[in-house]
């Protein structure tokens, strides 16, 4: 689990937001996040959410979640249930299925926090076991505190805008992400780099956590992102391990 929450004061008024939601409905666990520019949540912080249900989550059906930020992304409203981009009898059968019943989660509610035009951050308050699902007048009580939670994590979504600092690779990390976007497979990449396969899955899998990317084309886009986000002058230059 990712955590970028660059001061006290911003991680403060986190925390609070978080409280003030867990007080405001009866919820069996809670979630932060932020959403980068390839619209891939990442930075999470959890509420009562079982580590194990949180990298199950982001491993195999982050990229299936009807609630998934990219494609909430046109929605008008900040404030939208599972059942409402997806029907509760499709809901068992979906991709996502699988998910939704080894968790046991009952409802979603996703909570989005905007900034110039673009989803930046957001909230995922899950129920789970015997709870009931979400209400409508529980989803028009979270509608009219939008705008205070908004407020109040400005300078939390502040904060991670200027703590957004580039990605620290290893040096065999950043061979691979080299060749990553070469679009090597992974055959040439354990003979160009004499290692195994298991190892370069291995070093995939860190930088699959380390970008909050699900797949290869993900990552790619990840990788290029951070290469012309780099500073003048560093972003010709191939992708520099920040550790031996």
């Amino acid at each position: 689990m990712h955590i970028l929450v660059a001061s006290a004061p911003a991680e403060k008024q986190l925390q609070r937001s978080l409280d003030v939601l867990q007080d405001l409905l009866p919820l069996s666990a809670c979630a932060f996040y932020r959403v980068n520019r390839q619209q891939q949540p990442h930075d999470f912080v959890l509420r009562s959410m079982p580590d194990t249900v949180h990298q199950r989550y982001v491993s195999r059906y982050m990229q299936y979640d009807p609630l998934h930020p990219a494609r909430l992304a046109v929605q008008p409203r900040n404030v939208v249930a599972l059942g409402e981009v997806l029907a509760a009898p499709l809901q068992p059968v979906s991709r996502y299925g699988p998910f939704l019943t080894s968790s046991r989660v009952v409802d979603v509610v996703e909570i989005l926090l905007r900034r110039g035009g673009r989803v930046v951050a957001g909230f995922s308050l899950l129920r789970q076991g015997h709870m009931h699902g979400f209400a409508a007048e529980e989803l028009q009580l979270l509608q009219r505190v939008y705008g205070l939670l908004d407020m109040a994590l400005e300078p939390c979504l502040q904060s991670g805008r200027e703590a957004h600092a580039q990605v620290s690779l290893t040096g065999r990390e950043a061979e691979i992400a080299r060749l990553v976007c070469a679009g090597a497979c992974n055959k040439s990449m354990a003979r160009e780099l004499d290692i195994g396969l298991a190892t370069v899955k291995t070093h995939l899998l860190h930088l699959f956590r380390k970008f909050a990317v699900s797949n290869r084309t993900e990552l790619a886009c990840a990788l290029f992102a951070q290469q012309q986000a780099a500073a003048p002058g560093a972003a010709s230059q191939d992708f520099a391990g920040s550790h031996p």
